[in-house]
Protein backbone atom coordinates (compact mmCIF):
# COMPACT_ATOMS: atom_id res chain seq x y z
CA UNK A 1 0.00 0.00 0.00
CA UNK A 2 1.35 3.40 -0.99
CA UNK A 3 2.24 6.07 1.53
CA UNK A 4 0.01 9.14 1.22
CA UNK A 5 0.73 12.84 1.31
CA UNK A 6 -0.95 16.05 0.23
CA UNK A 7 2.11 17.59 -1.41
CA UNK A 8 5.46 16.18 -2.52
CA UNK A 9 8.48 18.37 -3.25
CA UNK A 10 11.20 16.66 -5.29
CA UNK A 11 14.60 18.29 -4.81
CA UNK A 12 16.23 19.07 -1.47
CA UNK A 13 18.30 22.05 -2.57
CA UNK A 14 17.70 25.65 -1.58
CA UNK A 15 14.69 25.98 -3.92
CA UNK A 16 12.97 22.83 -2.71
CA UNK A 17 13.62 23.74 0.94
CA UNK A 18 12.17 27.23 0.37
CA UNK A 19 9.07 25.71 -1.23
CA UNK A 20 8.61 23.41 1.76
CA UNK A 21 9.08 26.30 4.20
CA UNK A 22 6.52 28.56 2.60
CA UNK A 23 4.00 25.80 1.91
CA UNK A 24 4.27 24.80 5.58
CA UNK A 25 3.65 28.41 6.61
CA UNK A 26 0.80 29.21 4.19
CA UNK A 27 -1.12 25.94 3.87
CA UNK A 28 -3.16 24.46 6.75
CA UNK A 29 -0.95 22.77 9.39
CA UNK A 30 -2.72 19.49 8.68
CA UNK A 31 -1.18 19.44 5.18
CA UNK A 32 1.09 16.41 4.77
CA UNK A 33 4.26 17.60 3.01
CA UNK A 34 7.08 15.29 1.93
CA UNK A 35 10.48 16.52 0.71
CA UNK A 36 12.47 14.00 -1.35
CA UNK A 37 16.04 14.10 -2.59
CA UNK A 38 18.19 11.53 -4.34
CA UNK A 39 21.11 12.43 -2.04
CA UNK A 40 21.68 14.54 1.08
CA UNK A 41 19.80 17.78 1.59
CA UNK A 42 21.74 20.61 -0.09
CA UNK A 43 24.11 17.98 -1.44
CA UNK A 44 24.23 19.07 -5.08
CA UNK A 45 24.07 22.59 -6.57
CA UNK A 46 23.20 24.25 -3.25
CA UNK A 47 26.23 22.68 -1.61
CA UNK A 48 28.63 23.74 -4.36
CA UNK A 49 27.80 27.35 -5.14
CA UNK A 50 28.37 30.90 -3.96
CA UNK A 51 26.01 32.36 -1.38
CA UNK A 52 25.42 35.72 -3.03
CA UNK A 53 22.21 37.55 -2.15
CA UNK A 54 21.89 39.97 -5.04
CA UNK A 55 19.42 42.68 -6.03
CA UNK A 56 19.30 43.18 -9.80
CA UNK A 57 17.77 46.50 -10.96
CA UNK A 58 17.75 45.78 -14.71
CA UNK A 59 14.02 46.48 -14.95
CA UNK A 60 11.07 46.87 -12.59
CA UNK A 61 10.15 43.18 -12.74
CA UNK A 62 13.67 41.94 -11.95
CA UNK A 63 14.07 44.49 -9.17
CA UNK A 64 10.78 43.53 -7.49
CA UNK A 65 11.68 39.85 -7.84
CA UNK A 66 15.14 40.07 -6.28
CA UNK A 67 14.40 42.86 -3.79
CA UNK A 68 11.37 41.07 -2.35
CA UNK A 69 13.41 37.90 -2.03
CA UNK A 70 16.12 39.68 -0.06
CA UNK A 71 13.43 41.04 2.26
CA UNK A 72 12.37 37.45 2.89
CA UNK A 73 16.00 36.52 3.60
CA UNK A 74 16.04 39.25 6.24
CA UNK A 75 12.84 37.79 7.71
CA UNK A 76 14.37 34.31 7.84
CA UNK A 77 17.44 35.70 9.60
CA UNK A 78 15.23 37.42 12.18
CA UNK A 79 13.00 34.37 12.61
CA UNK A 80 15.60 31.60 12.65
CA UNK A 81 19.17 32.62 11.77
CA UNK A 82 21.98 30.11 11.93
CA UNK A 83 23.11 30.33 8.30
CA UNK A 84 25.99 32.84 8.44
CA UNK A 85 23.99 35.75 7.08
CA UNK A 86 26.38 38.63 6.38
CA UNK A 87 24.99 41.95 5.03
CA UNK A 88 28.23 42.91 3.28
CA UNK A 89 26.75 45.06 0.55
CA UNK A 90 28.41 44.83 -2.86
CA UNK A 91 31.18 46.77 -4.55
CA UNK A 92 31.06 46.89 -8.33
CA UNK A 93 34.59 47.41 -9.63
CA UNK A 94 36.06 48.38 -12.99
CA UNK A 95 39.50 47.93 -14.50
CA UNK A 96 38.77 48.80 -18.11
CA UNK A 97 38.08 52.57 -18.49
CA UNK A 98 35.29 51.66 -20.90
CA UNK A 99 33.43 50.04 -18.01
CA UNK A 100 33.60 53.03 -15.66
CA UNK A 101 30.61 54.68 -17.32
CA UNK A 102 28.57 51.64 -16.24
CA UNK A 103 28.73 52.89 -12.64
CA UNK A 104 26.40 55.74 -13.51
CA UNK A 105 24.11 53.48 -15.54
CA UNK A 106 23.77 50.94 -12.73
CA UNK A 107 23.35 53.64 -10.08
CA UNK A 108 20.53 55.24 -12.09
CA UNK A 109 18.78 51.89 -12.37
CA UNK A 110 18.75 51.60 -8.57
CA UNK A 111 17.55 55.20 -8.23
CA UNK A 112 14.77 54.58 -10.77
CA UNK A 113 13.51 51.76 -8.53
CA UNK A 114 13.44 54.03 -5.48
CA UNK A 115 16.66 52.58 -4.08
CA UNK A 116 20.15 53.97 -3.66
CA UNK A 117 23.72 53.16 -4.64
CA UNK A 118 26.82 55.33 -4.23
CA UNK A 119 29.64 56.01 -6.67
CA UNK A 120 32.93 56.00 -4.75
CA UNK A 121 36.11 57.76 -5.81
CA UNK A 122 39.55 56.25 -5.21
CA UNK A 123 39.86 57.64 -1.69
CA UNK A 124 36.41 56.49 -0.61
CA UNK A 125 37.02 53.06 -2.11
CA UNK A 126 40.29 52.66 -0.24
CA UNK A 127 38.61 53.70 3.02
CA UNK A 128 35.95 51.03 2.58
CA UNK A 129 38.29 48.32 1.27
CA UNK A 130 41.97 49.08 2.00
CA UNK A 131 43.05 45.73 0.58
CA UNK A 132 42.14 46.60 -2.98
CA UNK A 133 44.61 47.56 -5.69
CA UNK A 134 45.62 51.20 -5.31
CA UNK A 135 45.15 52.11 -8.97
CA UNK A 136 41.47 51.17 -9.19
CA UNK A 137 39.56 54.24 -10.40
CA UNK A 138 36.60 53.87 -8.05
CA UNK A 139 33.52 51.73 -7.62
CA UNK A 140 29.79 51.61 -7.17
CA UNK A 141 28.64 50.52 -3.71
CA UNK A 142 25.19 48.99 -3.24
CA UNK A 143 24.44 48.33 0.46
CA UNK A 144 21.55 45.91 -0.01
CA UNK A 145 23.39 42.73 -1.06
CA UNK A 146 24.69 40.07 1.30
CA UNK A 147 26.14 36.59 1.70
CA UNK A 148 24.76 33.40 3.26
CA UNK A 149 25.97 29.83 3.63
CA UNK A 150 23.43 27.93 1.49
CA UNK A 151 23.79 24.53 3.16
CA UNK A 152 22.98 25.99 6.57
CA UNK A 153 20.18 28.08 5.05
CA UNK A 154 18.46 24.90 3.82
CA UNK A 155 18.49 23.64 7.38
CA UNK A 156 17.05 26.90 8.70
CA UNK A 157 14.20 26.76 6.17
CA UNK A 158 13.34 23.19 7.12
CA UNK A 159 13.41 23.97 10.85
CA UNK A 160 10.91 26.78 10.26
CA UNK A 161 8.79 24.45 8.13
CA UNK A 162 8.65 21.72 10.76
CA UNK A 163 7.78 24.18 13.52
CA UNK A 164 5.00 25.61 11.35
CA UNK A 165 3.65 22.20 10.34
CA UNK A 166 4.33 18.99 12.28
CA UNK A 167 3.36 16.98 9.19
CA UNK A 168 6.49 17.95 7.21
CA UNK A 169 8.63 14.89 6.45
CA UNK A 170 12.16 15.16 5.04
CA UNK A 171 13.50 12.17 3.09
CA UNK A 172 17.11 12.45 1.89
CA UNK A 173 18.69 9.55 0.00
CA UNK A 174 15.30 8.74 -1.53
CA UNK A 175 15.51 9.00 -5.32
CA UNK A 176 12.35 9.34 -7.39
CA UNK A 177 12.31 6.59 -10.01
CA UNK A 178 8.91 7.26 -11.58
CA UNK A 179 5.90 9.57 -11.64
CA UNK A 180 2.40 8.24 -11.00
CA UNK A 181 -0.32 9.46 -13.37
CA UNK A 182 -4.01 8.99 -13.99
CA UNK A 183 -4.85 10.48 -17.37
CA UNK A 184 -3.95 14.17 -17.38
CA UNK A 185 -3.36 14.33 -13.64
CA UNK A 186 -0.38 13.45 -11.51
CA UNK A 187 -1.22 11.31 -8.49
CA UNK A 188 2.13 10.70 -6.84
CA UNK A 189 5.65 9.37 -7.31
CA UNK A 190 7.50 6.09 -7.16
CA UNK A 191 10.66 6.17 -5.05
CA UNK A 192 13.40 3.66 -4.39
CA UNK A 193 11.77 3.17 -0.99
CA UNK A 194 8.25 2.70 -2.37
CA UNK A 195 5.35 4.68 -3.85
CA UNK A 196 3.86 7.86 -2.40
CA UNK A 197 0.41 9.06 -3.46
CA UNK A 198 -0.22 12.81 -3.57
CA UNK A 199 -2.37 15.17 -5.68
CA UNK A 200 0.41 17.78 -5.94
CA UNK A 201 4.04 17.19 -6.94
CA UNK A 202 6.56 20.06 -7.14
CA UNK A 203 9.51 19.57 -9.48
CA UNK A 204 12.33 21.48 -7.78
CA UNK A 205 15.06 19.17 -9.02
CA UNK A 206 17.33 21.81 -10.57
CA UNK A 207 19.60 20.35 -13.23
CA UNK A 208 17.62 17.10 -12.98
CA UNK A 209 14.23 18.77 -13.51
CA UNK A 210 14.06 17.77 -17.22
CA UNK A 211 14.65 14.15 -16.20
CA UNK A 212 11.80 14.35 -13.68
CA UNK A 213 9.45 15.93 -16.23
CA UNK A 214 10.31 13.17 -18.71
CA UNK A 215 9.31 10.56 -16.11
CA UNK A 216 5.85 12.15 -16.17
CA UNK A 217 5.71 11.92 -19.96
CA UNK A 218 6.18 15.66 -20.45
CA UNK A 219 8.13 17.51 -23.10
CA UNK A 220 11.70 18.39 -22.20
CA UNK A 221 11.97 21.31 -19.81
CA UNK A 222 14.35 23.96 -21.26
CA UNK A 223 16.87 23.63 -18.43
CA UNK A 224 20.57 22.94 -19.00
CA UNK A 225 23.49 22.51 -16.57
CA UNK A 226 26.03 25.34 -16.57
CA UNK A 227 29.29 24.66 -14.77
CA UNK A 228 31.05 27.03 -12.41
CA UNK A 229 34.58 26.57 -11.00
CA UNK A 230 35.13 27.87 -7.48
CA UNK A 231 38.02 28.25 -5.04
CA UNK A 232 38.13 29.15 -1.36
CA UNK A 233 40.99 30.30 0.83
CA UNK A 234 41.87 29.22 4.34
CA UNK A 235 40.27 30.88 7.34
CA UNK A 236 41.19 34.38 8.52
CA UNK A 237 43.17 35.35 5.42
CA UNK A 238 40.54 37.13 3.33
CA UNK A 239 41.89 40.38 1.84
CA UNK A 240 38.33 41.81 1.60
CA UNK A 241 35.32 42.39 3.85
CA UNK A 242 32.80 43.51 1.22
CA UNK A 243 31.47 41.41 -1.61
CA UNK A 244 33.24 42.34 -4.85
CA UNK A 245 31.92 42.09 -8.38
CA UNK A 246 33.48 43.20 -11.60
CA UNK A 247 31.01 45.66 -13.16
CA UNK A 248 31.12 43.54 -16.32
CA UNK A 249 29.76 40.64 -14.19
CA UNK A 250 26.29 42.07 -14.85
CA UNK A 251 26.63 41.45 -18.56
CA UNK A 252 28.49 38.18 -18.08
CA UNK A 253 26.14 36.57 -15.57
CA UNK A 254 22.77 37.94 -16.65
CA UNK A 255 23.19 38.95 -20.28
CA UNK A 256 22.29 37.07 -23.43
CA UNK A 257 24.12 33.81 -23.94
CA UNK A 258 25.88 33.43 -27.29
CA UNK A 259 26.67 29.72 -26.89
CA UNK A 260 24.21 26.90 -27.56
CA UNK A 261 23.66 25.34 -24.08
CA UNK A 262 23.14 21.90 -25.62
CA UNK A 263 26.76 21.84 -26.81
CA UNK A 264 29.62 20.56 -24.67
CA UNK A 265 32.51 22.41 -26.35
CA UNK A 266 31.87 25.83 -24.79
CA UNK A 267 35.22 27.48 -23.94
CA UNK A 268 33.59 29.27 -21.02
CA UNK A 269 34.25 32.67 -19.51
CA UNK A 270 34.73 34.42 -16.20
CA UNK A 271 34.11 37.68 -14.35
CA UNK A 272 35.20 38.38 -10.79
CA UNK A 273 32.93 37.67 -7.85
CA UNK A 274 34.59 37.47 -4.44
CA UNK A 275 32.77 36.85 -1.18
CA UNK A 276 34.15 37.26 2.34
CA UNK A 277 33.14 34.40 4.62
CA UNK A 278 32.26 34.74 8.30
CA UNK A 279 35.23 32.48 9.15
CA UNK A 280 37.61 34.95 7.48
CA UNK A 281 37.98 32.98 4.29
CA UNK A 282 37.38 34.28 0.78
CA UNK A 283 35.27 32.49 -1.84
CA UNK A 284 36.30 33.24 -5.42
CA UNK A 285 34.31 32.84 -8.66
CA UNK A 286 32.77 33.20 -11.09
CA UNK A 287 33.18 31.09 -14.20
CA UNK A 288 30.44 29.84 -16.51
CA UNK A 289 30.66 27.04 -19.04
CA UNK A 290 28.22 24.71 -20.80
CA UNK A 291 29.56 21.15 -20.85
CA UNK A 292 26.66 18.92 -19.91
CA UNK A 293 26.83 17.14 -16.56
CA UNK A 294 30.66 17.10 -16.48
CA UNK A 295 31.95 18.24 -13.07
CA UNK A 296 35.66 17.98 -13.88
CA UNK A 297 37.58 21.01 -12.64
CA UNK A 298 38.65 23.29 -15.50
CA UNK A 299 42.06 24.31 -14.16
CA UNK A 300 42.79 26.77 -16.97
CA UNK A 301 39.51 28.64 -16.51
CA UNK A 302 39.85 28.65 -12.72
CA UNK A 303 43.44 29.90 -12.94
CA UNK A 304 42.37 32.78 -15.17
CA UNK A 305 39.59 33.58 -12.71
CA UNK A 306 41.99 33.65 -9.74
CA UNK A 307 44.49 35.85 -11.58
CA UNK A 308 41.70 38.27 -12.42
CA UNK A 309 40.59 38.34 -8.77
CA UNK A 310 44.17 39.08 -7.71
CA UNK A 311 44.17 42.08 -10.01
CA UNK A 312 41.50 43.66 -7.80
CA UNK A 313 42.63 42.25 -4.44
CA UNK A 314 46.42 41.65 -4.64
CA UNK A 315 46.51 40.10 -1.16
CA UNK A 316 44.69 37.09 -2.55
CA UNK A 317 47.97 35.95 -4.12
CA UNK A 318 49.36 35.18 -0.66
CA UNK A 319 46.19 33.51 0.64
CA UNK A 320 46.33 29.70 0.60
CA UNK A 321 43.67 28.06 -1.56
CA UNK A 322 42.40 25.11 0.47
CA UNK A 323 39.67 23.79 -1.82
CA UNK A 324 38.55 23.97 -5.43
CA UNK A 325 35.40 22.45 -6.92
CA UNK A 326 32.75 22.62 -9.63
CA UNK A 327 29.03 23.27 -9.29
CA UNK A 328 26.33 22.87 -11.94
CA UNK A 329 23.70 25.61 -12.15
CA UNK A 330 20.25 25.02 -13.74
CA UNK A 331 20.17 27.43 -16.68
CA UNK A 332 16.80 28.33 -18.22
CA UNK A 333 16.87 28.89 -21.98
CA UNK A 334 15.17 32.31 -21.68
CA UNK A 335 17.19 33.37 -18.59
CA UNK A 336 14.08 33.34 -16.38
CA UNK A 337 13.23 30.65 -13.82
CA UNK A 338 10.09 28.54 -14.10
CA UNK A 339 7.80 29.03 -11.10
CA UNK A 340 4.20 27.85 -11.10
CA UNK A 341 1.84 25.15 -12.41
CA UNK A 342 2.58 23.02 -15.46
CA UNK A 343 -0.75 23.21 -17.30
CA UNK A 344 -0.12 20.11 -19.41
CA UNK A 345 -0.35 17.87 -16.33
CA UNK A 346 -2.72 18.80 -13.54
CA UNK A 347 -1.16 18.67 -10.10
CA UNK A 348 2.40 19.20 -11.36
CA UNK A 349 4.16 22.39 -10.25
CA UNK A 350 7.63 23.57 -11.20
CA UNK A 351 10.31 25.61 -9.44
CA UNK A 352 13.61 25.49 -11.34
CA UNK A 353 15.92 27.29 -13.77
CA UNK A 354 17.41 30.00 -11.53
CA UNK A 355 21.02 29.47 -12.65
CA UNK A 356 23.32 31.87 -10.72
CA UNK A 357 20.49 33.56 -8.79
CA UNK A 358 19.10 30.47 -7.10
CA UNK A 359 20.29 31.43 -3.62
CA UNK A 360 19.07 35.00 -3.99
CA UNK A 361 15.67 33.98 -5.34
CA UNK A 362 14.91 30.93 -3.20
CA UNK A 363 12.64 32.65 -0.65
CA UNK A 364 10.50 34.51 -3.20
CA UNK A 365 10.27 31.34 -5.29
CA UNK A 366 8.99 29.39 -2.31
CA UNK A 367 6.57 32.17 -1.39
CA UNK A 368 5.17 32.59 -4.93
CA UNK A 369 4.68 28.87 -5.43
CA UNK A 370 3.03 28.42 -2.02
CA UNK A 371 0.73 31.39 -2.61
CA UNK A 372 -0.38 29.98 -5.95
CA UNK A 373 -0.97 26.50 -4.53
CA UNK A 374 -2.94 28.00 -1.63
CA UNK A 375 -4.94 30.28 -3.93
CA UNK A 376 -3.69 33.40 -2.14
CA UNK A 377 -2.74 36.78 -3.65
CA UNK A 378 0.90 36.77 -4.73
CA UNK A 379 3.54 39.06 -3.24
CA UNK A 380 4.56 40.10 -6.78
CA UNK A 381 3.09 39.42 -10.19
CA UNK A 382 4.02 35.77 -10.99
CA UNK A 383 3.26 36.05 -14.70
CA UNK A 384 6.85 36.49 -16.04
CA UNK A 385 7.95 33.27 -14.35
CA UNK A 386 5.03 30.97 -15.17
CA UNK A 387 6.16 27.74 -16.89
CA UNK A 388 3.17 27.90 -19.24
CA UNK A 389 5.18 30.26 -21.47
CA UNK A 390 6.97 27.19 -22.83
CA UNK A 391 3.71 25.52 -23.86
CA UNK A 392 2.51 28.28 -26.17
Amino acid sequence: MAETADLIVVGGGIIGCAVVQHCAQLLPPSTRIVLLDRGPIAGATSGSCMGHLMVTPDDAEEYAFTHQSLKLWHELESLEGGFDYNPTGALYLADDPADIELFGVLRQQFVDRGDRADILDQRQLRELEPGLAEDLPGALFYPGDGVVLPMLACGAMLRVAQRSNPNVRVRPETPVIGMRRQGDRIVGVDTAAGPIDAPIVVNAAGIWSPELAAMAGQSRLPIYPRAGNLAITGHHVSPIRTQLLEISYIRFAHGAVKVDPTRTDDAGGHAVNMQPQTNGGCLVGSTRQFRGMDKTLNMELLHRSLLRAQRYAPGLAAAPIVRTWVGLRPYSIDKHPLIGPWPALRGMWIATGHEGLGISLAPITGRLLAQQIAGLPCTIDPTPWLPARFLR
